[in-house]
């Protein structure tokens, strides 16, 4: 391993890293805007220019690499110099238009020009740049050439990660600009991506242009619950809406490296649409249901489920779906077992065919390792053969945790499902969302989305990663860890004490073999591994 000193430090890394990826190791920043680490180098911004000893003009530290002895100065006169008058050179025809611009307040090009470049211009106005006509890409990317620095990140992300091709450029001087190739559209499952590789407000998502102003926004990051492969990423939350706005990848080089799917970046829409979200517990009346407490509706609960396990144990079934947490799911197996054991089924999903692009699963669900480890029976034929027990009459109580039956059936056996949740004793239902099986239930216990949960998932690799509350639920609903734990306090108070899903992670790694050890200090930002 070579040894090297940046700005006075001496500093022993790996060979073939460049200077950029060096300093930083030691906490020095060298400005850059078309570099990046999975990208191929072209070194063509120039702004990332430094010192060397030995060599007679600055040199680009994203193409120049480590090797022993080297002498490296990012601070030195000559550095500083350079990196100046490649500012100001970048924004000769920038338009000056930060006050308005969806990038401002993390915008490199904004940062580095405060931090590294000259302080002054020596245009006198904005009347002597050239302005051109902004146009979209796709239907959900607008792109400014106004603002385009020509880094060409979003072109190369196309040839050398998605390999798709879609991106160019034409133009010479200050005419030049992206285009999309004719005959092809910006369409790839990782287009979104070009968005976050922009290090300027050039490539903007329609569907936030001009929301709040970034600094005020609430960001927290967390695990996408849309696939099994559980990408890493960070949600931001308008406070003005007190709704999910925008999703964005965390890196995590173990599972999605620096990129996550379309479907993840968008699809947060329809987890949370408005109308279709139960608020608060309900249980029916009569013909019709009725709004109530908490107290009520799980003492009401509680009491049917250990009279059904006071008569025939079996006559009684769980359902669980793999979009519930580890925690959640630990605590309805353990829900089914308590008193009597009673019969207990997760639903998954399967990977049937390779992930595109290494990261979009087959299977929907993030959770469907954490199904298989907490000891459910699970898959198609376990599910459809409790499915055709209630059809039969052999179940006769049903407790529902975060799934739709009529998903798990054809059309043509829906009407009979119909008329065999009609004739339950019992249906429970708890979920987020007003779903047809909710329509047959005899208590509705509203649980949290996605990012309304506190707790962890198993991807399909079998990494634990925690996911992280991002917004508050609707009305009174609840964590579905908490509902279950108000339950389970209800039928045998001493088994279910628990405050924290911490605690009941804990638990788990003292009753489940494959996650002995683990514990949220130790699964971190990054998840921890159950293949060890």
């Amino acid at each position: 391993m070579p040894k090297l000193t940046i700005d006075g430090k001496e500093i022993e890394v790996e060979d073939g890293l460049n200077i950029i990826e060096a300093a930083s190791r030691i906490g020095i920043d060298v400005p850059h805007f078309c570099y990046h680490p999975a990208l191929s180098v072209v070194a063509q911004c120039r702004q990332c220019l430094v010192e060397v000893e030995g060599v007679p003009k600055v040199m680009p530290a994203c193409n120049t690499y480590v090797r022993e002895g080297l002498i490296v100065k990012t601070n030195s006169e000559r550095a500083v110099k350079a990196r100046k008058a490649t500012v100001e050179f970048t924004l000769i025809n920038h338009p000056l238009d930060c006050p308005i611009c969806d990038k401002g307040g993390e915008c490199p090009l904004q940062l580095t020009t405060v931090e590294h470049g000259p302080g002054y211009s020596r245009f006198e106005g904005p009347e002597e740049k050239k302005v051109r006509k902004k146009y979209y890409l796709s239907d959900k990317i607008i792109y400014d050439p106004n603002r385009c620095i020509m880094c060409t990140r979003c072109v190369r992300f196309t040839d050398e990660v998605t390999k798709t091709g879609e991106l160019g450029y034409n133009g010479r001087g200050f005419r030049k600009k992206i285009v999309v190739f004719p005959g092809k559209k910006l369409d790839n499952d990782l287009a979104g991506n070009v968005t976050d590789l922009c290090p300027v407000g050039a490539l903007l998502n329609k569907d936030t242009l001009h929301e709040e102003r970034v600094w005020y926004w609430q960001f927290t990051d967390t695990v996408c619950s849309l696939c099994s492969n559980g990408c890493n990423i960070t949600v931001g939350v308008d406070p003005r809406k007190g709704k999910v706005s925008r999703v964005r990848p965390r890196t995590n080089m173990d599972v999605n490296e620096h990129w996550i799917c379309d479907r993840g970046r968008y699809d947060f829409k329809e987890i949370q649409e408005e109308g279709t979200r139960l608020r608060d517990p309900i249980l029916r009346e009569g013909e019709g249901f009725k709004r109530t407490e908490w107290d009520e509706a799980v003492s009401f609960v509680a009491q049917e489920i250990a009279k059904a396990k006071e008569g025939f144990s079996q006559s009684i079934a769980f359902l669980a779906s793999a979009t519930l947490t580890n925690e959640e799911l630990f605590l309805l197996k353990k829900l089914s077992e308590t008193k009597t054991p009673s019969k207990a089924v997760g639903n998954i999903g399967l990977i049937n065919e390779p992930k595109r692009f290494g990261l979009l699963s087959t299977d929907p669900y993030p959770n469907s390792s954490g199904v298989k480890e907490m000891g459910f029976p699970y898959g198609s034929n376990n599910v459809l053969e409790l499915i055709e027990s209630i059809q039969q009459g052999w179940t006769n109580v049903l407790y529902v945790a975060g799934l739709d039956l009529f998903d798990l059936v054809i059309e043509e056996d829906k009407e009979s499902l119909r008329k065999a949740l009609s004739k339950l004793k019992l249906l429970v239902v708890q979920d987020y969302k007003l779903t047809e099986t909710v329509r047959f239930a005899h208590a509705i216990l509203p649980g949290v989305s996605a990012y309304e949960r506190e707790g962890t998932f198993t991807n399909d690799r079998g990494r634990v990663q925690r996911v992280r509350k991002v917004i508050d639920p609707p009305g009174t609903a609840k964590p579905d860890w908490e509902i279950l734990t108000l339950l389970g306090q209800s039928l045998q108070a001493e088994s279910f004490n628990y405050s924290d899903p911490s605690e009941i992670m804990l638990d788990i790694a003292s009753n489940i073999a494959a996650y002995k050890g683990i514990n949220y200090d130790n699964i971190g930002t990054l998840g921890a591994s159950t293949t060890n």
